[in-house]
């Protein structure tokens, strides 16, 4: 009997009704519709990354050694009942609640996604095409997202914010069939049938991959700490369109151009991957990103949203070419623990710029602050770009 191939079709779609939420556009006024302060939602979305990195590692060893496919079936599961919950929701504990199993729907989604598609491209002996299949499907999220902040201004003429709340929890679980019926591989795992390792083997070989191998080290904290810089600031775009003395309807302009730049890089990724030779001219492409910044935050005004846009592209290039570098990497060792440490710094990374963000917004201008930010970008490429080549890589 043939082995069916690997459906990337139904992949990309799963990815994009992933994040087609109509209530992300509207979950913070929800809460203040529902009588919570403004104190008590910035106390909700901290404890929102807390709940992912208490789950993170636990999840991505998890992934690791039993299904994957199940544990995307189940984060989308995890991610609707998060909603069902806030529709009931009036206090900031149930809020909190529901933010546990959206934590935790994410701590499941993030390196077994990456996971899951490399063993499965591997297995039809296409493991060469994970650039272009991961970059597609990251397009398709951005998609999703673009489709659900669309829809979320139509639906809002017509029904309350809490049948929002629904029709999101109803689309998550629509996404749980169609996670269902991806294909399952998992080399790892097949390994371990044949091997005894406890839960704590799985982790120490994910360590000690970090640990021998640079390659997969200096992408992790070029990764955190520079190519998703324009990632952690993207909240904070209603402050950038106050400076520029705009009206409301700018922030979705904003974001709109930001989410199309950034799944724009993501289709375009494989296609620069093919003439990028070394990690180090992966950074560089990252220093472009890093110029753009520092370019719209001196022009400082709406004609340069677009540059900004620019800018969200070649962070998403940068991302997903170091993403496939990691991955080509990752042998023996769980390619799904090895992503939640990633992710973990991700999310111990968002935590501490969005603080250091709000310091400096209280000490210089807006403009001087996205200054700063796209130096300390710049500066973080040359002084990878000079480690990298001195560490010989």
């Amino acid at each position: 009997m043939k082995i069916k191939t690997f459906n990337v079709n139904l992949l990309y779609t799963y990815k994009f009704l992933s994040q087609c939420l109509p209530i992300y556009a509207f979950y913070t006024l929800l809460f203040i519709e529902r009588g919570l302060s403004v104190n008590a939602v910035a106390v909700l979305i901290a404890l929102w990354s807390v709940f992912a990195i208490v789950f993170e590692v636990p999840s991505g060893i998890l992934a690791d050694r039993w299904n994957r496919r199940n544990m995307l079936v189940i984060s989308a599961v995890l991610q609707g009942l998060c909603f069902i919950v806030w529709f009931f929701s009036h206090t900031l504990l149930m809020f909190a609640v529901g933010f546990v199993f959206w934590g935790v729907s994410g701590a499941f989604v993030s390196g077994t996604e990456e996971g899951l598609i490399y063993d499965n491209l591997k297995s039809d002996g296409r493991e060469g095409d994970f650039v272009k299949v991961y970059g597609k499907a990251r397009f398709f999220s951005n998609a999703g997202i673009l489709a659900g902040i669309a829809s979320a201004g139509i639906l809002a003429s017509f029904v309350s914010i809490g049948a929002i709340t629904l029709i999101s929890a109803a689309i998550c679980l629509v996404n749980a069939v169609l996670a269902s019926l991806l294909r399952e591989k998992n080399y790892y795992s097949g390994r371990l049938d044949k091997e005894s390792g406890g839960f704590f083997e799985t982790l120490k070989e994910a360590v000690l991959l970090f640990k021998g191998n640079r390659a997969i080290l200096i992408s992790v904290l070029f990764l955190v700490f520079f190519a998703s810089l324009g990632g952690y600031f993207d909240e904070f775009d209603a402050l950038i369109i106050g400076d520029f003395g705009l009206g409301n309807i700018w922030v979705s302009v904003i974001l709109t151009v930001r989410f199309v730049f950034a799944a724009l890089g993501n289709l375009i990724a494989p296609k620069i991957g093919s003439k990028v030779s070394s990690v180090n001219r992966v950074f560089l492409i990252n220093g472009l990103a890093c110029v753009l910044l520092v370019l719209f935050s001196i022009i400082w005004n709406r004609h340069a949203i677009p540059i900004l846009g620019l800018s969200c592209m070649f962070m998403a290039i940068t991302e997903v070419l170091l993403v496939n570098t990691m991955q080509k990497e990752i042998n023996e060792e769980g390619r799904a623990t090895v992503m939640s440490f990633y992710s973990v710094g991700q999310n111990i990374a968002m935590i501490c710029f969005s603080l250091i963000y709000a310091l400096l917004a209280g000490i210089f201008t807006l403009q001087q602050t996205y200054i700063i930010i796209s130096v300390y970008g710049l500066i973080g490429v040359l002084c990878f770009c000079v480690s990298y080549i001195l560490l010989k890589i």
